[in-house]
């Protein structure tokens, strides 16, 4: 069976999850390490593609950004771990909807930066004389450029500078850099997430069997749940990238994930316990005709022997029994007197 298994590509195993659950039963006898290789690659595979999503649409971004930075953006400067703009910007950029707002001035007031808050309603960024808030939502990220100039070693930096260093680099460095950096922590997140899913599903699939009256271990259970999950997996591959390039959202479709596994997982367990009731009727009939045969071939002399050898007890019992001798006839003669 394993050497069996060890033939089935990767390809071919996402086929038998999706469309052949009959064939699951392949499954249930090979090594957990099989099972494991498959839930990493099939979550590589789902990272890679939501990644180059993300980063083309990312790229979008960067790209109009650009050329903002090039035509309309005024002239600014950092230095001594603070930047400073020649005029405060507020900016919206409706395609994306993101705000970009910046205002370096000293005397910022605190009902003049709520101000900026609410002005974003989506996503932006609010660039101050010594961070920069990243929002999204009700979600706010503070970034220190004390921080960056730790971890980069840059001390100053103009418009012109900036400009020089974005050619230097190129779009296509900084795209690959941008995909590395997503596929790393977009990789982690799903490891785990999918992980959890698995061992619930798996404990699933163990009592789901001991209800159908099937004698399966955790570990074939184990095997069978990332197979059970494939199919979620890819929709949400899909989802993902209809997410990001269109901004279509459900909140159901964690609900319809989870069902879809479960229903694979059940599925797959009551065909297994048809192809297990087909085999034992398949034995039984073995089994009569082996009979049938069996009684075919016997010889005349085998089947009085055992026409002899099957006789009632009874039978037996009245042809050994002997009947008991007459008693003699004696006369008395005298002697007992």
């Amino acid at each position: 069976m394993e050497k069996e298994n060890k033939k089935i590509g990767f390809f071919s195993r996402i086929k038998i999850a999706v469309a052949k659950l009959e064939n699951y039963s392949l499954f249930l006898e090979e090594k957990t390490s099989v099972a494991v290789k498959y839930f990493f690659l099939i979550v590589l595979l789902l990272t890679v593609v939501i990644g180059m999503v993300e980063t083309y649409s990312v790229m979008q971004m960067i790209d109009k950004g650009y050329h903002y930075l090039q035509n309309e953006m005024p002239d600014f400067s950092y230095e001594n771990q603070t930047l400073h703009f020649s005029q405060n910007i507020s900016a919206y950029d409706q395609e994306f909807d993101f705000y970009m707002i910046a205002d370096t001035d000293e005397n910022l007031t605190e009902e003049t930066m709520q101000e900026y808050r609410n002005q974003i309603k989506s996503v932006g960024i609010i660039f101050l004389k010594d961070k920069a808030i990243y929002k999204s939502g009700i979600e706010e990220i503070a970034y220190k450029y004390s921080d960056f100039a730790d971890q980069s070693g840059l001390s100053t930096l103009n418009k012109e500078q900036l400009i020089q260093e974005i050619d230097e680099i190129g779009m296509l460095g900084i795209a690959i850099t941008i995909f590395l950096l997503m596929i790393t922590s977009i990789y982690i997140i799903q490891i785990i997430s999918i992980f959890m899913d698995w061992l619930v599903i798996s404990i699933f699939a163990f009592l789901a069997a001991r209800i159908c009256r099937i004698n399966m271990p955790i570990k074939a259970a184990f095997n069978i749940s990332i197979y059970a999950l494939t199919l979620s997996i890819i929709l949400s591959m899909l989802y993902n990238v209809a997410y990001y390039l269109t901004g279509f959202y459900t909140e159901y479709f964690r609900l319809v994930y989870l069902l879809i596994s479960y229903v694979y997982v059940v599925a797959a367990i009551l065909m297994m316990k048809s192809d297990l009731l087909k085999q034992q009727a398949e034995v039984g009939k073995i089994i009569e005709v082996q009979k049938k045969i069996h009684e075919e071939t016997k010889t005349p002399e085998q089947t009085e022997d055992e026409k002899k050898e099957n006789k009632k007890p009874e039978e037996k019992d009245k042809e050994e029994k002997k009947p008991d001798d007459s008693p003699v006839d004696t006369q008395p003669d005298g002697s007992e007197i």
